[in-house]
């Protein structure tokens, strides 16, 4: 089923980004509208999968493919919009603190 905001439709999380991808960032304070462009073009100038869902109220990114790739594309892309409420993922981490900072 997909959700309809403002007049748009966003697409469900693919399905294989969602089972089999890895936690690369959170998201917080963007509407999903924004989160969806932001993530979808990402996606496309890094080349790899990435998409996102939502848990506990913040907006999960998943990757599959060249995991720093697609971190910096999504990077770029929150930086354009002036974004500061995100954090991303790195092996050490266990659980992430909130709020970001």
């Amino acid at each position: 089923m997909e959700k309809t905001l403002e007049k748009r439709t966003i697409p469900d999380c693919n399905k294989k980004v969602y089972r089999e991808g890895e936690h690369i960032a959170t998201i917080i304070d963007l509407e999903p509208i924004e989160i969806e462009e932001v993530v979808k073009s990402a996606a496309e100038e890094s080349g790899q999968r990435i998409d996102w869902h939502y848990f506990g109220g913040r907006a999960v990114v998943k990757a599959l493919g060249n995991l720093e790739k697609a971190r910096h594309y999504l990077k770029l892309k929150l930086e354009e919009q002036n974004h500061q409420g995100y954090r991303f993922t790195t092996d050490k981490d266990s659980v992430i603190p909130w709020p970001l900072s």
